[in-house]
């Protein structure tokens, strides 16, 4: 800080300077301040630019009757100083007298009470401002330099050229100090008491001058942990009194959360409980005030399942998860809480598996359904892995129906979750028999597997068993048709079509031959169901026990799932798709259970030819992708859906899947000659690439594929290779398809927002609250969307009548909607 120089009168100056000349000379200064009035002198310039302290020269400290006219000579300093004396034992016995400490009826002490901490604060002063200025002032009477520090020596309680301390408003006479300074220090400088007793805290500068909730001033309590001040009365539960002892606000006394948020579900308003007791609220005057509501939270926990959710006060997601709450709040409305979720109907599919598993529903829809949990994300799918801590608790790391990869939890083994204890002993069954023929077939190398060790009594072949390992060596002839359905098939429940059983068969004869095949039946025939039934009844009968690959859109994939589950159900089928992390989580627990095939689940070969799974299911884009761990895979049967896309030798997926190690294939499709016999020979050229190597010979050997002849002659050499049917050749006990057009009038509220849409009034399509808005890029797709139903335009839906329990009124709904009027009298009538 530079240097400044403030005067308080002339004649006080003049003895300064005088006595500056005789006795040290010119006092090498800072920059100098402009002026102050005649009889001030300018100080020369340090050629060295170094900040100094601030300096100012003030008056002695006035006295309590307020003596302007005091000149310096005027008092003694040693009469003042035993006045100040006696003063100061005065007070001190006043304040003995009123510290004595009463005393309760039985002569014990009473502890005074500390009240909490409060201030007057004003709206405007955010921050303590201090005054400071680098130049003398301009008129007589005004301080030469603007601080909050005092204008007399600490010491002698005297005026004239003082030094100022950085750190408190004490100031001194070079003169006065202990040692005493000749020159003024420079850089920032703390007084002898600052030193000795740690700089001074100012208590009314730590806290806001404004209440946090109103952004107003006025009597607040201050938090003892933090700078924060609130009004009492802005609380939520309000206070009516200050407390007693120290006080924490609101978000120092949040308590912790119980682990790190990953998302928000819904909230809902609660009301805050009153602190009053029955009492004080029975004799209170004042009238009754409406119940103070805050926010509560549904939150899904980071590594955890949803039966974890919980429910969070909004205090404690605004103090551990501001960036999270704050997204939330910008993209809903917060005035009204979401709707709950619509119950689930008797005739959901997913009521089976819900009673299956003996699960109590009414619980459940009370905690977890109507706050958006979907049912199958508590059932637990699979166990994956297993490990054991330090305390001997064993975690299962589990996956979760509809929920992927990446989303699998560890979890305690307990009854409450429906179908852990079932996947647990899947899980030990399996890996039971998976280590039984990694060691067979390691048997005679000196080697032990690497998997993680299972307990003895698990590896028990008396206890029952989840899981029934294939036999050993086949047990049937692949040239024997099956005349009725198989046993294996039988246990399903399920029953196949004759024509799929004649397919089943042609498929197991062209395995046991060696000849790849083209399934080529016309849509809608069962070419999924025929070909799980194929790779099962390999599986059941000791041909084949995998791994097989299946290639399929990505869209369809989760057919194949739901299919493999019913009508092969001791596959261990995997659904190899999903971003980056689920697909790792696959790679590290799915794929094998030696702990070396992939560490870390990278992207890398396969270290192990001892697998986990007997079918993995893909997208065509991952064939590509992750083609160094899917290629290092020796794989016994691909299967191609939707085969066209091999119609091209020049593909990407083309040329990646004919890379790949494979002992037989198996494509589907149901337009094998699309376009031109070109795509043909590329799919039967991936099919069998030594017998089908030369285009320009097939397109010359059927280049009139007009003639009866050649049509004859190809259809003997795809005859091997191919099964194609069609649904009027299997299917005749079909009845012929009989259309009735019946023209129904739109509801009132379709006429309505059909005008809306011709118009393009866009204030009345898009829901006033935010949320998703109306586009009318396509105009005829929303005017059909209208002719279904308006609740598919989110302002319509707001407009709905709703039930008790949030959702929509039955009968409001089927109103809306001109075709449902119609649908539901048919119901009537067809029952």
């Amino acid at each position: 800080s530079k240097s400044s120089v403030a005067t308080e009168d002339p004649l006080e100056e003049e003895e300064e300077d005088a006595e500056e000349k005789e006795e040290k000379g010119r006092r090498k200064r800072g920059r100098s301040g402009k002026k102050g009035n005649s009889s001030k002198k300018s100080t020369p310039v340090s050629t060295t630019k170094v900040p100094t302290l601030k300096i100012k020269l003030g008056k002695r400290k006035q006295d309590e009757e307020g003596d302007e006219s005091y000149v310096g000579t005027d008092r003694d300093s040693d009469a003042e100083f035993e006045q100040m004396l006696q003063e100061a034992e005065e007070a001190s016995v006043k304040d003995a007298a009123s510290d004595e400490t009463p005393v309760g009826e039985e002569g014990v002490p009473e502890a005074p009470k500390k009240k909490a901490k409060t201030k007057i604060g004003n709206k405007s002063k955010r921050k303590k401002k201090t005054k400071t200025t680098s130049k003398f002032p301009s008129g007589e009477g005004q301080d030469g330099y603007e601080t909050d520090h005092q204008d007399y020596c600490e010491v002698c309680q005297q005026g004239g050229e003082i030094i100022l301390c950085d750190t408190c408003p004490r100031a001194y006479h070079l003169v006065c100090l202990d040692p005493e300074l000749e020159d003024t220090p420079e850089g920032k400088w703390s007084c002898p008491h600052c030193e000795t007793e740690g700089t001074q805290e100012q208590d009314d500068d730590e806290h806001q001058e404004f209440c946090r909730v109103c952004k107003d001033g006025g009597e607040l309590l201050c938090c003892d942990s933090c700078p924060a001040a609130y009004h009492t009365h802005c609380l939520n539960p309000p206070l009516t009194d200050i407390p007693d002892g120290d006080w924490k606000c609101p978000r120092c006394s949040a308590k912790p959360l119980k682990g790190k948020a990953q998302k928000i579900l819904t909230w809902r308003w609660v009301t805050v409980p009153d602190t009053k007791s029955a009492e004080e609220a029975s004799s209170s005057t004042t009238k009754k005030k409406r119940p103070t509501r805050t926010r509560e939270y549904f939150v899904k926990w980071y590594e955890k399942s949803y039966w974890h959710c919980d429910w969070v006060s909004e205090i404690q997601m605004e103090v551990f998860h501001p960036l999270m709450i704050r997204s939330y709040t910008r993209k809903y409305d917060m005035d009204e809480p979401p709707k709950l979720e619509e119950p689930l109907d008797e005739m959901d599919t997913r009521m089976k598996r819900i009673r299956d598993f003996s699960i109590n529903e009414q619980c459940l829809e009370e905690k977890y359904y109507r706050y958006g949990v979907k049912p199958e994300w508590l059932i637990a799918h699979r166990i994956i892995n297993h490990r054991t801590m330090r305390d001997g608790t064993m975690l299962y790391l589990v996956k979760w129906r509809d929920l992927s990869y990446d989303q699998a939890t560890w979890e305690e083994e307990s009854d409450s979750i429906p179908g852990l204890k079932h996947a647990i002993e899947y899980y030990q069954d399996l890996r039971a028999a998976n280590n039984f023929e990694g060691t067979r077939k390691k048997k005679g190398k000196g080697k032990k597997t690497k998997a993680r060790e299972i307990a003895d009594e698990e590896l028990d072949p008396r206890l029952p068993r989840r899981y029934t390992p294939p036999p050993d060596k086949p047990i049937t002839d692949l040239k024997k048709k099956y005349d009725k359905q198989p046993d294996f098939i039988e246990q399903t429940g399920m029953m196949l079509h004759p024509y799929q059983l004649e397919g089943l068969n042609w498929l197991r004869y062209s395995w046991g031959q060696g000849t790849d095949t083209i399934l080529a039946d016309e849509m809608g025939l069962g070419k999924t169901i025929q070909t799980i039934t194929f790779l099962y009844s390999l599986y059941k009968e000791g041909h084949c026990k995998g791994p097989f690959l299946v290639s399929a859109p990505l869209s369809t994939i989760i057919n194949w799932e739901r299919e493999f589950e019913t009508w092969a159900p001791d596959f261990y089928c995997i659904t190899y798709v999903g971003d980056k992390d689920s697909r790792a989580v696959i790679r590290e627990h799915e794929l094998s259970f030696d702990e070396s095939a992939n560490r870390g689940g990278r992207a890398g070969r396969m270290r192990t030819n001892n697998l986990k799974f007997h079918v993995l299911l893909t997208s065509y884009e991952l064939i590509s992708i992750d083609v160094t761990c899917l290629g290092s895979i020796e794989w016994a049967v691909l299967v191609v859906d939707e085969a066209h896309r091999l119609k091209s030798n020049q593909s990407k997926f083309f040329r990646i899947l004919a890379s790949y190690n494979i002992a037989y294939k198996l494509l589907l499709t149901g337009t094998p000659l699309q376009n031109n016999l070109e795509e043909l020979f590329h799919l039967l050229n991936f099919l069998t690439p030594e017998k089908f190597n030369d285009l320009a010979v097939f397109q010359n050997e059927f280049a009139d594929i007009s003639k009866e002849e050649q049509v004859k002659r190809l259809h003997e050499m795809l005859g091997p290779h191919m099964l194609r049917r069609l649904k009027a050749d299997v299917l005749k006990n079909m009845p012929t398809k009989s259309e009735f057009i019946v023209r129904v009038e739109l509801s009132p509220m379709q006429k309505k927002y059909y005008k809306y849409i011709l118009t393009r009034n866009f204030e009345a399509l898009n829901p006033k609250g935010g949320g998703q808005q109306v586009s009318l890029l396509n105009i005829m797709m929303d005017l059909k969307k209208c002719c279904n139903h308006p609740y598919l335009f989110p302002a319509a839906s707001q407009e709905a009548a709703v039930g008790p329990n949030g959702t929509w009124d039955l009968q409001s709904l089927i109103k809306a909607s001109g075709k449902l009027v119609l649908l539901s009298k048919m119901l009537r009538t067809l029952q």
